[in-house]
């Protein structure tokens, strides 16, 4: 069965421990579902840089896509869509070098965001020895600043050694979230816990799964996929349309399951669309190629999850993400004094 659902005091709680903002709703969500496609704004983005900013940003805020290099022009993502296509095939690869039965045993994902019900699904996977190892990604707010570089570090050994257990799938999950415990971002994670087993050489023996609050617009599951997730269970936005919709925001005619399936259309031609920039025509392609430029992030953050991308503009380091993760977690379960 699906996780429970939140209420709606809870919902508020961890929507603002993740930075959603009125913003995020109307201007990135209310769009994907109404308008079955990625927003649009006007030409460029003339946004400050995130590392300019004296409020805590997103760590997505920090990357910019890059374009393409192959194709001129571009794929049209909509008349080419013949194609296109966002199909994954996820799990332990064999080796590229032999052709055996066993090779076959690979999981179809017909779309890189999974609802809860196909999440809950992975996690007690039974089927040709396949199993799933869910790993926490959040870690106890006493630990402070100190706490997010530990927390990288478990996870990274937490997936590892679910490769040594036998397990075909890792679930990286922030579903712990309390007011005790703080999230790790899912970007962090996910590039930290692939690029360990890149290191390793032990990368393609697992697929790596995101249970995340976290994203919630096509940009974050763009960087996602590019660093190494296979699949993406977005559960907070789905839990935040489902909140608009019973209040009147969205299309009082349309059901819950219609509401979730219009977002999940609006996140793939929005994926579609950026791979096409790129000249790339599958997600397989896509997926891990990290075809990101960093700007203001600091080298001991690229170097631990994002190696390979180039960060021309030094900035920010781990203890100014961990230090804004506080304050976010801080706004969304602040501490409140016992009245006398």
């Amino acid at each position: 069965e699906p996780e429970t659902r939140l209420d709606d005091a809870a919902l508020l709680s961890r929507m603002q421990a993740f930075g959603y903002t009125v913003e995020t709703l109307s201007f990135m969500l209310r769009p994907l579902v109404t308008e079955k496609r990625d927003p649009v704004g006007s030409m460029g983005n003339d946004s400050a840089l995130a590392c300019l900013s004296d409020q805590p940003r997103m760590i997505y805020d920090y990357f910019k896509q890059l374009f393409a290099q192959v194709t001129n022009p571009a794929i049209d993502s909509i008349r080419e869509e013949m194609v296109m296509s966002l199909e994954c095939f996820i799990g332990p690869e064999g080796n590229l070098l032999e052709a055996t039965e066993g090779q076959a045993t690979r999981l179809r994902v017909p779309h890189p965001i999974l609802t809860n019900e196909e999440t809950a699904a992975l996690k007690n996977i039974d089927q040709a020895g396949w199993k799933t190892r869910v790993i926490d990604i959040t870690y106890p707010a006493t630990e402070g600043e100190q706490g997010l570089s530990c927390a990288l570090d478990r996870i990274s050994a937490e997936a590892e050694d679910a490769i040594d257990s036998g397990y075909s799938l890792a679930i990286l999950s922030d579903r712990a979230v309390e007011p005790g415990r703080v999230a790790v971002s899912s970007l962090l994670a996910c590039g930290a816990a692939h690029h360990h087993l890149v290191k390793q050489a032990k990368r393609t023996r697992i697929g790596i799964i995101l249970e995340t609050a976290e994203a919630r617009e096509v940009h974050h599951h763009c960087l996602l996929i590019g660093y190494g997730a296979d699949a993406i269970n977005p559960y907070l936005a789905f839990e935040a349309l489902r909140h608009a919709s019973r209040n009147g925001l969205l299309d009082d005619r349309s059901s819950e399951e219609e509401i979730l399936s219009a977002y999940r259309k609006g996140v793939a031609k929005g994926m579609l669309k950026v791979m096409a920039k790129m000249g790339i025509s599958t997600l397989q392609s896509y997926k891990g190629a990290q075809i990101f430029e960093a700007v203001g992030l600091g080298d001991d953050v690229m170097e631990r999850c994002f190696s390979g991308t180039p960060s021309r503009v030094q900035g920010v380091s781990l203890d100014v993400i961990a230090q804004e993760a506080l304050v976010r977690h801080d706004v969304g379960y602040p501490e409140r004094e016992n009245d006398a």
